[in-house]
């Protein structure tokens, strides 16, 4: 089910399958690269708009068990609150994450879209964690400016990785800052260039559950952990 949510300046598409948003506008012009399906070898594979990665960001080395970037984004969330400009959905965790629920929201505010994931562990054993989100920004592959530098685009398929809590940069004319809320300490830029799109996510620690040298958040039996950011546009 596809969900539309607007204020006077911005607009988005919600999915309930993944929990996806599939476009986001903010005075018409579009801000994430609309999700497709782009053909990469013999296998089609999802680019574009954003999904959450929770439990976990990247490959999971860890506990051997969980997709790339969770199952999150590929299961039916439930929307449990919506307004004009706001929604709120729920998934319950699957396999090691039973009994675990992770409850969504995206709000549009001016120009920014707020995210906050919440993970609620109701089991009786200590759950790992590291989630993030995963935005693809409209690009047309000028030189990247982030935090005042351009970057190299050969480093992008590989990855470049950036600790900080905010981050700022220009995508083609857009002045993008996430300002990080609720545990954004690490931000990943990657790009495959099979589209005009690059990826800025934030993340709790980036690939933690795939570097082992990295600590993932241990999440207690009966507590909880949240990661929330602003994405705010200046056009």
């Amino acid at each position: 089910m596809k969900i539309s949510l607007k204020n006077s300046l911005a607009s988005l598409e919600v999915n309930t399958n993944g929990a996806y948003i599939d476009n986001f506008e903010v005075k018409d012009i579009p801000i994430f690269f609309p999700k497709v399906m782009v053909k990469i070898g013999d296998i089609l594979k999802i680019r574009g708009g954003m999904h959450v990665c929770a439990p976990n960001f990247g490959i999971d080395e860890k506990i051997s068990t969980l997709p790339p970037h969770g199952f999150g984004r590929d299961l039916l969330w439930e929307v449990v609150e919506q307004k004009e400009d706001f929604i709120k959905l729920t998934l319950d965790g699957i396999g090691d994450y039973e009994n675990v629920k992770f409850i969504l929201s995206y709000k549009l505010e001016g120009p920014s879209l707020f995210l906050k994931l919440n993970i609620e562990n109701n089991s009786d054993e200590e759950k790992l964690v590291a989630p993030g989100f995963h935005p693809y920004f409209y690009s047309d592959h000028r030189p990247i400016t982030i935090s005042g530098e351009n970057i190299d685009n050969d480093d992008l398929p590989k990855s470049i990785y950036d600790s900080k809590k905010d981050q700022a940069f220009i995508v083609n004319g857009s002045n993008i800052e996430i300002k990080g809320i609720e545990n954004i300490n690490q931000y990943v830029f990657w790009s495959d260039f099979k589209g005009d799109y690059i990826c800025v996510e934030p993340t709790y620690r980036g690939n933690a559950f795939e570097d082992l040298s990295k600590e993932v958040y241990k999440l207690k039996a009966k507590d909880n952990f949240s990661i929330a950011c602003e994405i705010k546009v200046d056009i």
